[in-house]
């Protein structure tokens, strides 16, 4: 992976920040979570998963938060 011009992060890191900060938003608008919160490493992990397989952030929301069956 190559450094682009956003403090030496690659460009993974990039959109997975975004990517994460959507998902942030939107588990917020729906009342899942408040600030402050404190991602854990498990859970960053799977965000993390969910991003690599194309999940949109509203969707992982669904997975991370929505009820099993």
């Amino acid at each position: 992976m190559t450094a682009d011009n956003t403090g030496g992060l690659s460009r993974h890191e990039t959109e997975l920040r975004a990517w994460m900060s959507g998902w942030y938003d939107h588990a917020v608008s729906l009342g899942f979570i408040r600030p402050p919160f404190i991602l854990d490493d498990a859970t960053a992990l799977r965000l993390e998963g969910y991003f690599n397989v194309g999940l949109a952030p509203a969707d992982a929301v669904s997975a991370i938060f929505g009820v099993v069956h």
